[in-house]
Parts: structure tokens; C-alpha cells; sequence
């Protein structure tokens, strides 16, 4: 029975997280400055490997935002919200890609020394970590009394802009080894917390608020039209 209960939660709670899901990824200036931010912070604390300036970049990145709503669209089946998130997750990574690949041929570095970076390999250590970070994420998020307390642990957990940082780094020290390696890496990272979330998702039964995601995704495009 407290199996289920943990999962349960109210269709206002619901309706709340989609709403926030979808105002802290819409494409807008805010957003695109926060993944500029973080990245520049993330590339500054790789090129000189120093891991307190790569996790507050990732307590500063909005990338988990489209990643949870990927997830919700796919819950609720609907194409039009799952393309734009993918679109906005999509135009998230090109920005954060193009920035650390210029920030990384400004400055003299060899991105083989950086042990950071050197951690970062596909395994099967690395999917079970993604996995146990998306259903952190998602369970936390989705629960708002939970929220304020656990979210900077999870975005910590979360490792998406650090490896998206670090191909910029490689392509800008033209090391294409790394760069496929890291690439990798990153993909089995989405992978994993867009499939862990969606098991949670569904088990908070999130299928029965796709009129009001539907919604804000409407209202999201009224807005985006007006400015």
C-alpha cells in the first residue's frame, strides 16, 4: 500500500508541475541566457578542472525542464508537445554546444588531461546513474513539497550539461576520440532520465492532465507569437 501512496498525487499538483514544466522551458530570452550561463560556467570549470565550478553550472541549467517534458508528452501521446520539446531541448543543446566550442578556442588547454572529462565514458554505470537521476528528478519536481528541499541535490545528479560542455571542448581542441566518446556518454544520459521519468510519470498517472499540457503548450505559443 505506501508503495502507491508515494506516488499519488492530486490533479491540481498535476496540473501545477505541467504548467511549470512548460513556463521553465519555454524558448524564450530567459532560457537561452540560463543555458549560455551555465555552459560558460561548466566550460570555465572543465578547461581547469576544477569540480566546484562545473556543479554550479549545473544548478544554474534549465536543460532538465524540455528533457521532463519530452517525457510528458510521451505519457499523454501527444505529437505536437513532444516535437516542441524536442525542439527546445534541440536548440538548447546547438546554443551550449556553439558556446563551449568558442569559449574552448579561447583559451590553451589539453581537454586529455582534464580528469573531468576523462570520467565521462558510456557504461553501464552510466545508464544506471541516469536512471536513478530521472526518477529522482522527476518524483522531486512532481511533488511540491518536496521540491525546494531535494532540487539542487537532483540538478547536481542530473550530469547533462557537462558532458554537452565537454564535446564543444573537444571539437575546439579537435580531439574527435573524445568528442564521439563524450557524445556517447550524453545520449545514454538522456536516455536514461527520459526513460526513468517516464516510468514515474506514469505510475503519478500523469496521463489524465493532457488537457491542461496541451493547453499550456497553446498558451505558450500565443505568447511567443506576441513578443
Amino acid at each position: 500500500m505506501f508503495q502507491f501512496k508515494m506516488f499519488k498525487i492530486s490533479q491540481a499538483d498535476r496540473h501545477k508541475f505541467c504548467e511549470h514544466i512548460i513556463d521553465s522551458s519555454t524558448p524564450n530570452g530567459g532560457f537561452s541566457f540560463l543555458v549560455i550561463l551555465s555552459t560558460l560556467i561548466v566550460a570555465l570549470g572543465l578547461i581547469k578542472d576544477y569540480v566546484i565550478l562545473v556543479i554550479g553550472g549545473m544548478l544554474v541549467t534549465p536543460l532538465l525542464s524540455p528533457i521532463l517534458a519530452i517525457s510528458l508528452g510521451i505519457i499523454i501521446r501527444d505529437l505536437k508537445v513532444i516535437t516542441r520539446s524536442v525542439k527546445v531541448f534541440l536548440t538548447a543543446f546547438v546554443l551550449s554546444f556553439l558556446v563551449a566550442y568558442l569559449t574552448g578556442l579561447l583559451f590553451n588547454f589539453n581537454i586529455e588531461e582534464i580528469q573531468l572529462i576523462k570520467i565521462m565514458e558510456p557504461s553501464l554505470y552510466t545508464l544506471l546513474v541516469a536512471l536513478v537521476a530521472g526518477m529522482a528528478a522527476s518524483y522531486a519536481w512532481a511533488k511540491p513539497n518536496l521540491i525546494n528541499s531535494t532540487l539542487p541535490g537532483v540538478a547536481i545528479t542530473v550530469t547533462l550539461i557537462p558532458p554537452l560542455t565537454a564535446i564543444g571542448l573537444a571539437l575546439a581542441n579537435e580531439n574527435l576520440l573524445i568528442f564521439r566518446t563524450v557524445l556517447s556518454a550524453l545520449l545514454l544520459n538522456v536516455f536514461g532520465i527520459i526513460f526513468a521519468s517516464i516510468v514515474i510519470f506514469s505510475l503519478m498517472h500523469f496521463h489524465k492532465a493532457k488537457r491542461k499540457l496541451v493547453a499550456e503548450v497553446k498558451e505558450e505559443e500565443k505568447e511567443l507569437k506576441k513578443e
